[in-house]
């Protein structure tokens, strides 16, 4: 059987579907007291470049202070649990965006958590050793 053969047979279901992961949140732990895990899942290609592109001003120069902000937007895009587009958690804390939540929710963590997720989405690239 060759591979256009195999991939007709796969289900287009399990193609579609996002691949999750539960991560340990040192900063939810912090707050509520007891271990916690949040759940994350895989963000697409297209969604990346989407939000990588704000590291990059309109000269197209990398712009290193804009950093914390796409973490958080992998933070946005990335978690599903706890879900920061919730109405009542939005209200509780307080926050006017989703990305104003994962800032009050995470704070520094949330670079940790977004590397998480560039990795699950399998779009981080590995370093290489270098030899001398």
């Amino acid at each position: 059987m060759n591979l256009i053969e195999k991939l007709i047979r796969v289900d287009k279901e399990t193609v579609e579907k996002k691949e999750t992961k539960k991560i340990r949140s040192a900063r939810l732990t912090k707050l509520l007291g007891e271990e916690t895990e949040i759940t994350i899942q895989e963000v697409s290609g297209r969604k990346h470049n989407d939000i990588m592109q704000m590291m990059f001003d309109e000269k197209g120069k990398r712009n290193i202070s804009a950093a914390y902000d796409t973490n958080l937007m992998f933070c946005v895009n990335g978690i599903v649990e706890p879900d920061l587009k919730d109405p009542a958690l939005l209200e509780h804390f307080n926050a006017a965006t989703p990305k104003d939540l994962a800032a009050i929710l995470f704070q520094a963590e949330a670079g940790t958590i977004a590397d998480e997720i560039i990795a699950l989405s399998g779009l981080k690239t590995e370093e290489k050793e270098i030899k001398n």
